[in-house]
């Protein structure tokens, strides 16, 4: 989230002289902001310029090209760690123009303008060549833990500060370079912030296990099914169609050439033959009451898993609730290129319920996997046959079109045997990632309990050193008091529903590791 959702909000606030900086506008010194400064203040600190050999910086723009070297931007840092989905590339002619925009491994880089992305800070967990462009700073931490401070960053105080810095109107917002070597980090323990570190570090490993589970099982299938590279030739403006061929759609872009001629040459069925049901889901009232359940929308696809946060609904018996391996996907966009881009797998038994912006395809267990099928249609193949469906004006796909979508068959009978564990490894894969995403709130959470006294430092460090010992009693301790609200909320549904699980997990990924 960016750190400039509440810069508007209507305010009052008296402050002492002692509090006034460069910036003299009502948003800099909000009530939240200054408290937040004042508490910091008390407790140990630092600047963050001071926990780096290198000043802060930030990129120049680079020339960009269609390839060439891996580039990230602001859309690449919504999470605590940066995500390389949806990359940009530069020109390689310009290589030693950027040279200092290379990012190396635990390099913190923030978003420095923009409404909306402003002031977002994601950590660099990669070992690949990766530059930044104009609208990030590098944050190169060498004199305490990169993954403890950018946990800092994220964390309400570090947001409140971060956003004391934004200047320029609506639209035009930016942080200044000077603001961000200033900002005050909260300083602990050394062994506090390595506590907090690892759980990031775990994240970074439970994220980087999931992605090679995927990757390994995606190239698989790919090898399973009859290419599809050869029926590209087929791509042209006019062709002849059968009477079987055609569905009650009579538009041209409805039956791509090389689709059609790849289904006449090889075996398949279609989502309609192997679905147990096909629907979409219904528009709920909000509730924030107890008794609320979570939403699955069109923002909470990702094309892998789901996306959190959710939304919060009444429940109701009017639509059918999500069950594990269902395939979810957006069913209207304003722009129809975006239909079909985020097939996600649900890899959970939790209670959801899907908004009437997504469509759930529920296949049959004595089919094909779900695992086979959800890699198939996240293909370039797949993908266009998802757009030759959409209809409307407002772009938008129905049941009975998603039906006659054809996934091919393995051509090998051995194949079958070879995948039966695909879908468990597929949940696992997606469990992984969602306890990955939870690592990262409990760092978060963790800053902002020691900062409001309700954990000691003390606490922290006997859990590290027993941890160090090879004993996570003190550890589990800890995280079965965090909650989705923060740690020790009482009344708040635990973060975790499985600590066994949990562990388990990662001695599963750090084996492979």
């Amino acid at each position: 989230m960016s750190v400039d959702t509440l810069r508007e909000n209507f305010h009052i606030n008296r402050i002492s002289s002692d509090l006034l900086q460069d910036f003299l506008t009502a948003q800099t010194y909000r009530p939240e902001i200054t408290l937040a400064k004042e508490k910091l203040l008390k407790l140990p600190h630092t600047v963050l310029q001071n926990l780096c050999n290198k000043p802060i910086r930030q990129g120049k723009s680079p020339k960009y090209a269609e390839k060439g070297l891996k580039c990230i931007k602001p859309r690449n840092t919504v999470d605590l760690l940066v995500s390389l989905n949806d990359i940009d590339y530069i020109d390689p002619s310009t290589e030693n123009d950027i040279s200092n925009q290379c990012l190396a491994y635990g390099d913190i880089v923030i978003t420095r303008s923009g409404s909306g992305t402003i002031g977002r800070a994601s950590i660099f967990s990669f070992n690949e060549k990766i530059y930044t462009n104009d609208h990030l700073f590098i944050v190169r931490v060498s004199k305490a833990d990169s993954h403890y401070v950018v946990s800092f960053l994220k964390s309400y105080y570090g947001a409140r500060l971060l956003e004391a810095g934004i200047s320029g109107s609506t639209g035009q917002l930016n942080l200044s370079n000077e603001h961000i070597k200033q900002l005050i980090i909260y300083a602990p323990h050394t062994l506090v912030q390595k506590y907090i570190g690892e759980k990031v570090r775990e994240a970074e490993l439970l994220l980087s296990w999931s992605r090679s589970v995927i990757n390994k099982w995606q190239n698989s299938f790919k090898q399973m099914y009859p290419s599809t590279d050869a029926y590209n030739i087929y791509k042209t403006s006019s062709y002849k169609l059968t009477t079987r061929q055609i569905a009650e759609v009579l538009t041209p872009e409805s039956y791509p050439p090389e689709v059609e001629k790849y289904f006449q040459e090889n075996s398949y069925l279609t989502l309609g033959e192997m679905s147990e049901c096909i629907y979409t889901g219904k528009t709920l009232e909000p509730s924030f009451e107890s008794s609320c359940v979570s939403q699955a929308t069109s923002r909470s696809c990702s094309g892998m898993f789901f996306k959190n946060p959710m939304n919060k609904v009444e429940t109701s018996d009017r639509v059918k609730p999500l069950k594990v391996k269902d395939l979810v996907l957006t069913n209207a966009a304003h722009e129809k290129s975006y239909i079909g881009k985020d097939v996600t797998f649900n890899h959970s038994n939790d209670y959801v319920l899907p908004s009437a912006k997504v469509l759930v395809i529920r296949i049959k267990e004595d089919k094909l996997p779900i695992s086979y099928i959800h890699s198939y249609l996240m293909t370039g193949h797949g993908y266009i046959q998802w757009q030759s469906i959409v209809r409307g004006i407002s772009a938008g796909i129905h049941p009975s079109d998603v039906a006659r979508i054809r996934v091919p068959l393995p051509i090998n009978e051995s194949d079958y045997q070879k995948m039966v564990d695909a879908d468990e490894l597929f949940i696992r894969a997606g469990l992984a990632n969602q306890v990955s995403k939870q690592l990262n709130e409990v760092a978060v959470k963790l800053i902002e309990a020691l900062i409001e006294g309700i954990i000691t430092e003390e606490e922290l460090i006997q859990a590290q050193n027993t941890l160090e010992q090879g004993d996570n009693s003190l550890d589990r301790a800890i995280l079965s008091q965090m909650t989705e609200e923060g740690y020790a909320v009482a009344g708040s549904k635990p973060l975790f529903a499985d600590l066994d699980e949990f562990y388990e997990l990662l001695e599963q990924a750090k084996e492979l590791e």
